[in-house]
Order: structure tokens, then sequence, then C-alpha cells
């Protein structure tokens, strides 16, 4: 929630968003609890786990990077997280 409250602060809070949260905050207690509590977070960093049908999970560490003089564009970058990860990834790569 605070991940998303983050982007609609950065994007600006547009009329189809205003009603989204609105319909959102009527259907979930938790929703409407959550938003209220106004925290907002950057994405930072962390480890994204993908589901690949051919190869399991597949884990990765991620670090988000502001971009100079470009407001409300980030760079993402991701690495695996383990060696299996790193093996997976390269298999993937090899890959015609």
């Amino acid at each position: 929630m605070a991940n998303f409250r983050a982007d609609v602060a950065r994007t600006g809070a547009s009329e189809h968003v205003r009603a989204l949260v609105e319909e959102l905050s009527e259907m979930s207690e938790t929703f409407r609890q959550l938003w209220q509590s106004q925290e907002v977070s950057q994405h930072g960093e962390g480890i994204k786990q993908l589901w690949l049908p051919d190869e399991g999970v597949l884990e990765l560490e991620y670090s988000t990077f502001a971009v100079e003089g470009k407001p409300g564009l980030s760079l993402v970058v991701f690495n695996p997280r383990l060696p299996r990860d790193r093996e997976t990834v390269a298999r993937l790569m090899a890959r015609p």
C-alpha cells in the first residue's frame, strides 16, 4: 500500500485513481484502513521471486535508483540472489 501511495503521489491522483481508491475503500475495510494510514515508501531495494514454469523459483535482488533530471523515472537493477539463481539466468540467456 505504501508503494501504491508513493506512486499516486509521484504521478498525481487522477480522477480514475480517486475513483479506484473510493471503490476499494468501500469494498475492503482493510484497504480503507491502510489507505487512511497515509504511509508512503519508496521501492528502494529488496528481493523479488519469480515463478518460471520450466525452472521453478528465481530469486532476484533489486535496487531502485532515481534518474537525475527525470522526475518520476526510476532505474531498477536486478541481480541473481544465489548461485543457483545465477545458473538459472545463465541457462535462460543461453536459450535460442
